[in-house]
């Protein structure tokens, strides 16, 4: 019986009670230019999952299995963005909204999708800091949002 009960305390009970194998990662994602990206999510992803984090108005970003921040494991992650794509009306000869809209992408889409990215990163116990920088989409060189 004591050998079920140390089995129990020090084995099985950590589980159920949340001891996770997860760290905090946070970092910056910027432009070549040093601008700030401020729009979307930094994805950290596997062939099995991925964590989001979003990126704050400064380009900060912190990673979470359930919510910004709480941490992920241990691992090596392939990284690229979503959401940095805007919506922007479409007018006509007056001005005025068609109520079509245009996308516009701030990011170049080899950091948008998993498929393509070359950004990784292994995440260890301890201090995960991960700053990087992208590019504008070539015809979007000139657009600073």
């Amino acid at each position: 019986m004591q050998k079920f009960l140390l089995l129990f305390f020090f084995v099985i009970l950590p589980v159920f009670i949340g001891c996770s194998n997860k760290v905090k990662v946070s970092g910056h994602v910027k432009f070549t230019d040093g601008e700030p990206v401020t729009l979307g999510e930094v994805c950290f992803g596997t062939k099995d999952r991925t964590y989001f984090g979003r990126i704050n108005k400064n380009g900060y970003y912190t990673l979470g299995e359930i919510k910004d921040g709480d941490g992920i494991p241990p691992e090596n992650y392939t990284v690229w963005l979503s959401g940095t794509v805007l919506s922007e009306p479409i007018l006509d000869q007056n001005n005025d909204e068609t109520g079509k809209f245009k996308e516009i992408e701030l990011v170049d889409r080899k950091y948008t999708e998993q498929k393509v990215s070359t950004l990784t990163f292994e995440v260890k116990h301890g201090v995960n800091k991960f700053d990087f920088t992208v590019e504008r989409p070539i015809s979007n060189n000139k657009i600073k949002r």
